[in-house]
C-alpha cells in the first residue's frame, strides 16, 4: 500500500503499558479508546466517569459515550494528561486521538512520511515514526499480480437493490492498484 493511503497509526503509553495502533486523525474531534483496552491498561469500568458530551457518527445519528477516563499519554518524550471517552467498539484501532490533542502537544502528522513531529518547548523537534507492523501482513499487500484476483469475487453495488432511481447520473467509482478509489471516465 502506497504511503500516502495508509493510516498513521503509532505507539502510545500508559504508564508502562505500550499500546500499539493509535490512529492519528486530524479529522476527529475527541478522542476515542474502546471498552476492550480497559482491561489492558488496568482500568475498569467502575474508573469511567459520567459526562455531558453527545457524540455524533459520520451518519449524523447521536449517541452517549461509557464514560470518559482520563490517562497520562506518553509519546515519544512528551507525557500529557488525556481525556478519552470510552466507547463500546470494534475498531480497528486501539485509540484514536484527534486535533485537539495534535494542537495541544504541538505535533504535526504526517501520513504521506508515516510519522509524526513533536515540536519540544526548547525549540528542538522529536520525529517519532509510524507504527508499521500492521500494514507488513500479506492480507493488506496487494500487488499488481495480485489485484484483480483479489477483487474479482466482490459484487458490483446495485442501485436497484436499495430503490435508487438515478442511475443516470451515478459515478462509477473503481479501485486502482495505484491511485486509490478513481472515478471511470
Amino acid at each position: 500500500m502506497k504511503s500516502h493511503l495508509k493510516p498513521l497509526f503509532i505507539q502510545a503509553k500508559f504508564d508502562d503499558v505500550r499500546v500499539n495502533k493509535v490512529l492519528v486523525d486530524g479529522g476527529a474531534v475527541v478522542k476515542f479508546m474502546p471498552r476492550s483496552l480497559l482491561k489492558r491498561i488496568g482500568k475498569y469500568d467502575a474508573d469511567l466517569k459520567p459526562h455531558n458530551i453527545v457524540l455524533s457518527n459520520y451518519e449524523g445519528k447521536t449517541g452517549f459515550s461509557l464514560g470518559a477516563l482520563q490517562v497520562n499519554l506518553t509519546e515519544g518524550s512528551v507525557t500529557r494528561p488525556t481525556l478519552f471517552m470510552v466507547v463500546p467498539s470494534k475498531a480497528n484501532f486501539n485509540l484514536l486521538l484527534g486535533r485537539e490533542w495534535i494542537h495541544g502537544i504541538d505535533v504535526v502528522p504526517s501520513s504521506m512520511n508515516q510519522k509524526i513531529i513533536i515540536w519540544i518547548d526548547d525549540g528542538s523537534v522529536e520525529d517519532v515514526e509510524a507504527y508499521q507492523i500492521y500494514f507488513l501482513d500479506e492480507v493488506d499487500n496487494i500487488t499488481r499480480k495480485t489485484f484483480q484476483k483479489s477483487l474479482a469475487k466482490i459484487v458490483p453495488y446495485s442501485f436497484a437493490e436499495d430503490g435508487g432511481s438515478d442511475q443516470i447520473n451515478a459515478a462509477v467509482v473503481r479501485l486502482d492498484p495505484t491511485h486509490g478509489l478513481v472515478l471511470e471516465q
